[in-house]
C-alpha cells in the first residue's frame, strides 16, 4: 500500500519537477566524435556559405569595397574603404554570393570533417539535409592561429532551420546595413525564448536549445522524428534544411560572444549513426494521454482499496460463532445419593 502511494505521489509531482526545475541543461551528445570520415561532395551533401559585413543585398564584390566602393542598399550611401581588412576576411565571393536557387542536398548519411575560416564580424555557415533515419552528432572546436601558434577562441554556435536562418540572415543585415533596425533588436533582445517568436526582428534556434554561446568547443546531437517541415498560414508547406552557424559578430542576443578582431578557425566533425528503431511521432501524444489517464484513474483505485481494507473477502461482516450452553437437569430427575 505504501509503495503504491509513493508511486502515485511521484507521478503527480513529475510534471512539476520536469517543467519547473531551475536546472536547465543543453542538449549534449552521447557518442564520441569518431567515425569513418569521407570526403565532402560540396553542393551534393554539404554546402558552404558565409555572411560578411561588406556584402549586402546587392552582391557587391570585395575588391570594389576595398577600393572605396559605395552601396546604397538602404537608400543611403555607405563608404567602406579602409574599414575592410582583407587579412580578417578570408571568405571567397562564392560563399557570400551563392547561386540561386540553392542546390538540393542529399540526406546526410555519411561522416565528414571540414575546417571553416570565419572572418571577423562574420558568420561561417554549413548547410545540411539531415536524415530522420540517422542520429547526427556535431563536434565543433574553435581556435585562432597567430604566428603558427593556435589558441582557443570564443564564439557562438547555432543550429537553425531554413526559416530560422532566413530570420538570422535578416538580423545580420539589419545590424550591419540598417542602423535603426539594430537599435530595435537591442531593445527587444532581452526577451525570453518562449516570447522571442513574437519579436518581428528576433530569431530562434532549432528547438530553442541548440544555441551555444561564448564557447570554444561544443558537441551536440540531433534526432528527427521525421522530415522537418515548416507550416505556414499564407504559403504551402516547405521542407527545411539545417544550417550550422559559426557566429563571430555581436548579434542581438545578450549573452553572445564579442568579435575577436581575428580569423576564427572552426574544426567541424559530423558523425551520423543509423537508428535501428524509430518511434512514430504519434507515440508522444499517446504517452501523455496515458499519463493523464493514470492521474485520473489511480486515485479512485487507491481510494477504493483503502475503503475496503478492513472488510473480509466474502460477506464483508464478521462471522458469528455460537457459545456452548450448560443444560440444567430438573431436581426430580436427580437420583438420590447412594447409601
Amino acid at each position: 500500500m505504501r509503495v503504491s502511494t509513493f508511486l502515485v505521489s511521484l507521478l503527480l509531482l513529475f510534471p512539476l519537477i520536469s517543467s519547473g526545475s531551475p536546472l536547465q541543461f543543453e542538449a549534449q551528445a552521447a557518442t564520441n566524435c569518431t567515425g569513418e570520415i569521407q570526403p565532402i561532395v560540396w553542393n551534393e551533401t554539404v554546402e558552404r556559405q558565409a555572411l560578411v559585413p561588406f556584402n549586402g543585398y546587392g552582391g557587391w564584390e570585395f575588391d570594389e569595397m576595398r577600393d572605396g566602393g559605395e552601396m546604397a542598399s538602404d537608400g543611403q550611401e555607405k563608404e567602406f574603404g579602409d574599414d575592410i581588412d582583407p587579412d580578417l576576411h578570408p571568405e571567397e565571393s562564392w560563399m557570400y554570393n551563392p547561386m540561386w536557387p540553392l542546390p538540393v542536398l542529399e540526406p546526410l548519411s555519411t561522416d565528414h570533417y571540414t575546417t571553416l575560416l570565419v572572418g571577423n564580424d562574420s558568420a561561417g555557415v554549413l548547410r545540411f539535409n539531415l536524415s530522420s533515419q540517422h542520429r547526427t552528432t556535431f563536434c565543433i572546436t574553435l581556435q585562432t592561429v597567430v604566428d603558427n601558434t593556435s589558441s582557443p577562441a570564443v564564439a557562438d554556435v547555432y543550429l537553425l532551420t531554413t526559416s530560422q536562418y532566413e530570420m538570422y540572415q535578416e538580423s545580420y543585415r539589419s545590424n550591419h546595413f540598417y542602423s535603426w533596425m539594430g537599435e530595435v533588436e537591442e531593445v527587444l533582445s532581452d526577451l525570453s525564448p518562449e516570447w522571442r517568436s513574437f519579436n518581428p526582428a528576433g530569431w530562434n534556434t532549432y528547438r530553442d536549445v541548440h544555441q551555444y554561446e561564448n564557447t570554444d568547443e561544443v558537441t551536440f546531437s540531433v534526432s528527427l522524428d521525421g522530415p522537418e517541415v515548416y507550416d505556414s498560414l499564407f504559403d504551402s508547406d516547405s521542407y527545411q534544411d539545417f544550417y550550422l552557424v559559426i557566429d563571430t559578430w555581436d548579434n542581438s542576443h545578450d549573452r553572445d560572444a564579442d568579435p575577436l578582431d581575428e580569423v576564427v578557425v572552426a574544426d567541424v566533425t559530423v558523425i551520423t549513426e543509423e537508428r535501428t528503431f524509430v518511434l512514430p511521432p504519434w507515440t508522444v501524444p499517446l504517452l501523455f494521454f496515458a499519463m493523464i489517464a493514470a492521474l485520473v484513474v489511480v486515485p479512485f483505485i487507491l481510494n477504493s482499496r483503502y475503503m475496503n481494507a478492513g472488510n473480509d473477502g466474502e460477506s464483508g461482516t464478521a462471522s458469528m460463532e455460537t457459545v456452548p450452553m450448560l443444560e440444567q437437569m430438573p431436581v426430580d430427575s436427580v437420583p438420590p445419593p447412594s447409601e
